[in-house]
């Protein structure tokens, strides 16, 4: 029990972490031994808590000066630039690309409103963590 809740950590944290996010911690929480179910879970859950935390502590964050000189950055990134023309269909296809860090941060900049912005992301974020999910339970189930 006690490696099961270290794995579901582990994946929360490499899904919240922004180099990580979903990309890696589906893979990496299911090679480290999570089942599938739960590799998705924890990784979309840790993925997807960025959102509604940037969306509620922005202000907060800001005064950090890495922080906000880091913010800056991906509110004048290509995809700022994407994601302020579009709105929900824009969010739910860019959030994989660009990241959750980079959504939240532009959603809160362009003021997109907090349920469509959490809407969005969070189904672009499950459907690409099964995708992953199940693509690498694939491989691993094909190759070992």
């Amino acid at each position: 029990m006690l490696n099961y809740v270290w794995l579901a950590a582990l994946a929360w944290f490499m899904g919240f972490f922004p180099l990580f996010e979903i990309y890696v911690a589906v893979p990496a929480s299911i090679g480290l031994g999570l089942d599938i179910f739960s590799a998705v879970f924890w990784s979309w859950l840790g993925n997807f808590i960025v959102i509604p935390f940037i969306a509620y502590s922005y202000d907060w964050l800001t005064k950090f000066k890495k922080v906000n000189k880091y913010f800056e950055k991906l509110a004048k990134s290509k995809a700022s630039k994407k994601l302020n023309g579009g709105g929900f269909w824009i969010v739910l296809f860019a959030t994989p690309m660009f990241g959750s860090w980079a959504t939240g941060v532009v959603g809160k900049f362009i003021r997109m409103d907090k349920k469509r912005l959490f809407l969005a992301s969070g189904i672009s974020i499950a459907v690409y963590g099964i995708i992953i999910g199940v693509t690498t339970q694939f491989g691993i189930n094909t190759f070992f």
